[in-house]
């Protein structure tokens, strides 16, 4: 009698949120445009750490995508948060000619 094994089904777990995995693509490319990433993968692209990010997340003060109560960040929200906190240069008005 021989005995019959079966494959066992191979299960990935997601990144946690101070994961940062190889290889990812850039937010400004189409691919990173959909890609999530972890907070600490998006604190690689932006000027804040991943506890100012999740403190951000958390208070609705940027965009961020809510899957299962896990926060990640799109490569569209990371873009939309570096334009959020961009300063423009002050320009002054020209002079009314007298």
């Amino acid at each position: 009698m021989s005995t019959v094994t079966t494959p066992k089904a191979t299960t990935r777990k997601p990144p946690t949120r101070f994961e940062i995995r190889a290889d990812i693509p850039a937010p400004g490319t189409p691919e990173g445009a959909y890609f999530h990433y972890t907070p600490a993968e998006a604190a690689e692209w932006l000027p804040f750490s991943v506890y100012k990010l999740l403190k951000m997340a958390n208070a609705r003060q940027i965009p961020y995508v809510d899957n299962g109560k896990r926060i990640t960040f799109s490569g569209m929200n990371i873009r939309a948060i570096s334009e959020q906190f961009t300063v423009e240069p002050f320009t002054k008005p020209a002079r009314a000619a007298a």
